[in-house]
């Protein structure tokens, strides 16, 4: 039999050259995910915090005019430096009412997002100091603002949360009986480890209010990188695993949630409120309908403030039954503060009364870009302006 030599033939050839661009495309989609994986395991610290963001600068006095010091809105202040447990010292603005303590005025610490200073925060801040009538304890993390110049780290920024409620239980103009803490996105996180710390450690704190905060990091890099999430369990270091922490907490907890959350899917916040109901002396729910991740508390409008106070208001009226430390002393049931964790728990309001705001365009407050890309080229600048400034002081 004579062998017969077979010619190419163009649908042959078309098959060939598919397979061939199937391959290469196949290659450079397992070398993104190899990139992103490797970028998430390096620098996944410089991916999550970001004091300096969108040509945002890191210390408050660069900041454009109303949001540099509380001295612009003429409010009495004190600026601190508190010391952390391990040598670190981070910055604060305490926002004091006059005789607050003989007026037993209640004090909230706030901890800020991922990115930007606190003077940022400073209009927010601001309305709270005024319409809750309560003092402000403003915190920067460590690498934020005019803190010690030290990497931010999960570990890092729990050692400043403790020092901050260590530092103002034992300032002499407050009520320590009556101190609250609030975070919002990644200073949820912080809200909630610091309720474990009291819890604890029986330092007091009478309740915590949490604002588009997360389940944990491993649930958002299945939100911002799906392609690397099947990989997460051998390169993420970071944990901040909020979904731990709430079945555990029984202080009282506030969420207040934005539904339109462009950043940290809605459903976060209702799975939170779901483990505070079976743990929580008192957990309450308040959605903000058109709320996004920063701008809940303008959209929401003065009902915002309405139930932040009435929780707070709640709190303080049923103190008698809690003892020195700020524990309760009883149950749930006992104490008068029922929560089923049924709809009775949860308020439904769209704000927009124009009675909060001052103006201020919706973005004020930088973001953590909500895509991969724009997460790397913030980490890539951050990486950059670090290495600069590492130079610039060996140079001088």
């Amino acid at each position: 039999m004579t062998a017969t030599s077979v010619e190419s033939t163009p649908s042959s050839s078309l098959t060939s050259t598919l397979i061939r661009l199937m391959f290469r495309m196949g290659s450079v989609g397992t070398g993104l995910i190899a990139l992103a994986a490797g970028l998430l395991y390096v620098k996944q610290e410089s991916l999550l915090y970001f004091p300096e963001i969108g040509g945002i600068p890191r210390r408050p006095d660069s900041n454009p005019r109303g949001y540099r010091s509380p001295t612009e809105y003429n409010i009495p202040f004190e600026s601190n430096m508190i010391r952390c447990e391990d040598g670190v010292f981070v910055h604060s603005w305490l926002l004091l009412h006059p005789n607050s303590k003989a007026a037993r005025r209640p004090t909230i610490v706030f901890f800020h997002g991922n990115a930007g200073n606190i003077g940022l925060r400073l209009p927010n801040a601001h309305q709270m100091y005024s319409k809750l009538n309560a003092n402000i304890l403003m915190v920067e993390y460590r690498g934020y603002g005019n803190s010690d110049s030290v990497k931010p780290t999960e570990k890092g920024l729990k050692l400043d949360a403790e020092a901050a409620l260590n530092f103002i239980a034992a300032h002499p103009q407050i009520d320590p009986q009556r101190l609250f803490c609030f975070g919002r996105s990644l200073g949820g996180a912080v809200a909630f480890h610091l309720a474990k710390y009291s819890q604890v450690h029986r330092k007091p704190l009478a309740g915590i209010i949490v604002e588009n905060t997360f389940l944990s990091i491993s649930s958002m890099v299945d939100q911002l990188m799906p392609l690397v999430a099947p990989f997460k369990f051998l390169i993420l270091r970071m944990d901040w695993g909020n979904e731990k922490v709430a079945p555990a907490v029984k202080a009282p907890v506030l969420y207040l949630a934005g539904d339109r959350d462009e950043l940290v899917p809605h459903d976060h916040m209702v799975k939170l409120f779901e483990y505070s109901s079976k743990a929580s002396d008192y957990p309450q729910m308040h959605v903000i309908r058109g709320g996004t991740h920063n701008d809940s508390w303008m959209v929401g409008g003065g009902e915002y403030f309405v139930k932040f106070k009435a929780f707070m208001s709640h709190v303080m009226l049923n103190e008698n039954d809690r003892d020195d430390n700020g524990f309760s002393s009883t149950s749930s049931l006992d104490g008068g503060v029922v929560s089923t964790g049924g709809s009775d728990t949860v308020e439904v309001t769209m704000g927009q009364d124009g009675t909060v705001g001052i103006g201020l365009e919706k973005n004020a407050i930088p973001v953590m870009p909500n895509n991969f890309v724009g997460i790397a080229k913030e980490a890539t600048k951050a990486s950059s302006s670090a290495d600069t400034n590492a130079s610039d002081k060996k140079k001088s």
